[in-house]
């Protein structure tokens, strides 16, 4: 398996570095699969640094570049702007959030990101152009180990799903994601404008749409499997009608700083020796938007959480998450009040958004297999997805998720 070439790495890491070191080696590899990660390549580096009078350092750091494929950079992702958007994440967004809950006094301010060293948009210096030349560096959080944890964070198996323990410790600090720039969009919002919303897709030309109506052909079979569910394919027509298109009901006072793809490979989980969560961060800032938080955690929800956790613990879960949202908000002194029945009225708001790409990311690729189903080489060519088989246990989950979201009332679209 070939490993993408860095140009002038060294040269960019000696930029974070500063003077006075030197790097005397760097070791190169896949950190992901490819097809395990349609927005990006992922790279691990071992960086061996020497100081001028200390002893020799290891640094290791995760390289992010645009996707090798053409299909993946223009088909399904706009390459140029999602590098901009989590370049700018990184360089705008984590830094205001952290010095506004500074600002309010606040000592533990939001810190479920990875360290962010260095970033650059092509070798020109040209600030506005993304080529292939485009590095993001960040810490390698696989390898981030404390006195207290002999090992760092790592991905919960995609096919597997949160416990319930993990599902409320993610909740919580999704909800302090979503409850800080809201109380910052209230007491500054010139702040908010220029350095987070001005960061997220509502501030670019839209991405592409990606090519999905081939495989949602087979999710309407799979639900015309279901005499609960067959009558409900009409509505996820409609929603897959809207899969990836700006929302056109945003609703005040709280629309938010939204992940947009907040699922179970974008989040690591560290765990202590008794294999208890204890801490997590959440990757890929490339479709960020200005959004419901409704949007993340339905889409959390229902693609990464145990299907008997979800089951036994739906109300449950969104009930804590409103907790940790409120909390935030009042450790802020921010005065708006974010009630159950406010948070239920933004789930039904999103569901007609949100119900495609969820079915579609938990049959398509959380449920694919290792590596990803194959690119086409032509971005002008269809991805063949007539024959892909469904398990049981997927048909189920789709099955649930409908019947679920019918009973609630959000399919009223």
């Amino acid at each position: 398996m070939s490993v993408p070439k860095i140009e002038k790495l060294n040269e960019l890491l000696i930029s974070y570095l500063g003077n006075g070191k030197a790097i005397l080696d760097t070791k190169i590899n896949r950190l992901t699969a490819p097809g395990e990660n349609f927005g990006s390549e992922i790279l691990e580096v071992e960086v061996i640094i020497k100081e001028e009078v200390k002893k020799v350092e290891k640094l290791n750091v995760v390289v992010k570049l645009i996707p090798e494929s053409e299909f993946a950079r223009t088909v399904i992702m706009n390459a140029a702007v999602s590098f901009k958007i989590e370049k700018g994440f990184y360089d705008s967004v984590i830094p205001t959030l952290q010095a506004f809950q500074r600002n309010e006094g606040l000592e533990t301010v939001i810190d479920c990101f990875p360290q962010f060293y260095c970033a650059r948009n092509n070798l020109r210096n040209e600030c506005d152009i993304v080529d292939a030349d485009a590095v993001l560096i960040l810490e390698n959080l696989k390898v981030k180990v404390c006195f207290f944890f002999n090992s760092g964070y790592k991905n919960v198996c995609r096919n597997a799903g949160f416990d319930l323990p993990t599902a409320k410790l993610i909740l919580k600090y999704l909800a302090q994601f979503h409850a800080v720039p809201i109380a910052l969009k209230r007491k500054d919002p010139k702040s908010f404008e220029n350095n987070i919303k001005a960061y997220t897709l509502v501030s670019f030309p839209p991405p592409p749409r990606p090519p999905i109506d081939q495989f949602m052909q087979l999710i309407y079979m799979i639900m015309r499997e279901s005499h609960k569910c067959k009558y409900l394919v009409p509505k996820m027509r409609k929603s897959a009608s809207k899969y990836r298109t700006p929302r056109t009901n945003l609703r005040e006072p709280f629309t938010t700083l939204s992940h947009q793809d907040f699922w179970i490979n974008n989040i690591m989980v560290k765990f202590d020796c008794d294999n208890r969560p204890v801490d997590c961060k959440f990757l890929d800032f490339q479709i960020c938007n200005y959004d419901s938080p409704a949007a993340d955690l339905f889409f959390f929800l229902f693609t990464s959480v145990r299907m008997d956790v979800l089951k036994n613990n739906l109300n449950n879960l969104i009930k804590y998450y409103l907790f940790q949202f409120q909390k935030t908000l009042e450790s802020l002194n921010c005065d708006l009040k974010f009630t159950y029945e406010n948070l239920l009225e933004e789930i039904s708001s999103i569901t007609e958004w949100e119900l495609a790409h969820t079915i579609f990311m938990y049959a398509m690729i959380i449920n694919s297999p290792k590596g990803g189903y194959p690119l086409p080489n032509d971005k002008n060519k269809d991805l063949q997805l007539t024959e892909i088989p469904i398990p049981d246990t997927t048909k189920e989950r789709i099955w649930w998720i409908c019947e679920e979201c019918e009973k609630r009332g959000w399919l009223h679209f």
